[in-house]
Formats: C-alpha cells, structure tokens, sequence
C-alpha cells in the first residue's frame, strides 16, 4: 500500500538534525528570525511561552513538544513582556550546540532540512504550529524518543550520530501524525490523509502515477460515487483528482531530472506519456517552463 506522506518526505530528501538546545534562567526571551524547512523542539525541564508571528501564544510546560512549518518569526521565553534576545547572538557562545542563559528551562530543538525546490509540496500543507501536549496519548511515544535520543547524547557510542538524526526524524513523523489525527487537518493532501476515501484514491494515485487512472476508477477506490468524490476531493485538496495526479507525476519528474542520468525522454515515458511533447506541455503547466529549461536552470544554480 503507498504511503503519500512518505512518498513526499521521501521526494523532498528530508534530513533532520538535532540543531541546537537552550539551557535557560528565570528571566529571558529569544527571538528566531524567519528559517527555511521546519522546526522542532522539546522542553525538556521547566516551562516557557511561545509567540509565533501571527499566532496566538502557547504555554508550553515540561514534557510538551512543537513543530514550525511555515517558517515564521517566533519567541520563546519565560515571559512575553520581555524583550526577546536574537538567538544569533545567545547561540553564538554555544558549546556542542548547547547555549546557557541560566539553569531553570531546559529546551532541546531539531530541524528539518528540505529539497527547496520542492519544499511547499510539505510546508504548504501544515499549519504554522503543531503543539503536542505532555499530556496527550501521543507524547508517550515522543518521550520514549526524546530519552533515546537523549541516551545518545550522553553514551556518544559508535554511529551516535546517525542514530540521533533517526530519532530526530521520528520526532518531526509522530508531530505530523499528531496534525493527522487532530481535528485541524480538514484541508490539503494531509486532510485527504485524514479522511478514509480520499486517502484510499491518494494511495491508487501514489501507488501508480504513470497510470491513466479515470475519475470513476479513483472514486471506486474511495467507495464515493463519481460525483461525491469529484467534489469532495476539490473541497478539501483544493484542485481536481487528476489535476492532483498531474501534479504529483511532474514534481517525481522534476525530481528524476534533477538527480538523475535519465533523459527527458525517459522520464516522460516514466511519467506515464506517450509523447514527450505532451509531458512538456504538463510540466510546462506545472512548473512554468519547459522540462529542458527548468533542467539548464536548476544545473545553473546549483
């Protein structure tokens, strides 16, 4: 059975890295600056306040978790009132990505680097703030996570590293999954996640891309009707079924061109085109130039 969020992780080479942690006082407030890709982090002792640009602020208490996906400014602090610190300057004495700023707080953080060229594919479809509660059945899982990863840190045994990036990779997963099971994921493909027919056609369409599936084979798939699911699939993913398809099959194309030896040709055919002349006008469409052009661009700036 295809897996849509990992087909996207996947095409967007997410790599995630435990970053940075903060180990703070009674009094203090930073402010992170606009970033790229997404953002994670855990209190791991004490509690702190959380403002992002444009979002009402949370109280965050030990135990609790958050993940950032638009890339917003934000503070985080012992009190809003403060005036927040920049955390270019916090972190610039740190020692092994540690900063201290006193004794009573304790945050850990981690980010999500992501293929540029493809990241809104992700970004777009998660809401700035994911808060996942101590509280919550999920955090369970996550706090196992964290003592691992912490365990890492502390025994620093051979392919340490590589463990940590795992875990941390674990991390961002079950904070998405925690968006998947809430009732805040009703739009984009990760509402189509979250409702049963929809993610049924989004695996037939994931599972096969290059097929030329119909809109009465998709809808079969999420046991609707033609029309129920017509419709139902533009409300929530915001465009057609088999514009969704279109989409989807120029952004694996876009991938194979730029990290692959196979000619355009090729990954018309592999895209499921008889002509390549047909996949460039989709791609075209998609992407906004021709596949020739997008690939002489990307080689250019990379």
């Amino acid at each position: 059975m295809a897996d849509p969020l990992s087909d996207v992780l996947n095409l967007l080479n997410a790599r995630s890295m435990l970053s940075t942690a903060l180990v703070a006082g009674a009094a203090w407030s930073v402010r992170v600056r606009e970033f790229e890709g997404l953002k994670f982090n855990a209190v791991l002792r004490g509690d702190a306040w959380l403002q992002v640009d444009g979002e009402a602020a949370l109280h965050l208490r030990e135990g609790d978790c958050f993940m950032l996906a638009r890339g917003r400014s934000f503070v985080i602090a012992s009190d809003l009132a403060l005036t927040p610190r920049e955390a270019a300057e916090v972190f610039a004495g740190a020692a092994n990505g540690i900063a201290f700023y006193g004794d009573r707080c304790h945050i850990l953080g981690g980010k999500m680097v992501l293929d540029a060229a493809v990241a809104p594919l992700l970004v777009d479809a998660l809401p700035a703030v994911i808060h996942l509660p101590a509280a919550a059945p999920r955090a369970q899982t996550m706090h196992w996570l964290l003592a691992r990863l912490a365990n890492e840190m502390a025994q620093q045994e051979a392919g340490g590293e590589v463990q940590a990036r795992q875990l941390m990779q674990m991390m961002f997963i079950e904070l998405m999954r925690e968006h998947l099971a809430s009732s805040g994921a009703k739009q984009g493909w990760f509402g189509a996640l979250a409702d049963a027919g929809l993610r049924r056609a989004l695996q037939a369409m994931h599972a096969e891309p290059a097929r030329a599936w119909s809109l009465p084979e998709l809808a079969e798939r999420a046991h609707m009707s033609r029309s129920g699911f017509a419709a139902r699939f533009k409300a929530v993913v915001g465009v057609p079924p088999l514009d969704y398809l279109i989409r989807w099959r120029m952004h694996l194309a876009s991938h194979a061109l730029r990290n692959g030896a196979a000619s355009v040709a090729e990954v018309a055919a592999a895209a499921g085109y008889a002509s390549e002349s047909a996949f460039g006008n989709a791609f075209k469409r998609v992407l906004g130039q021709p596949p020739k052009r997008y690939l002489a661009s990307r080689i250019s700036s990379g």
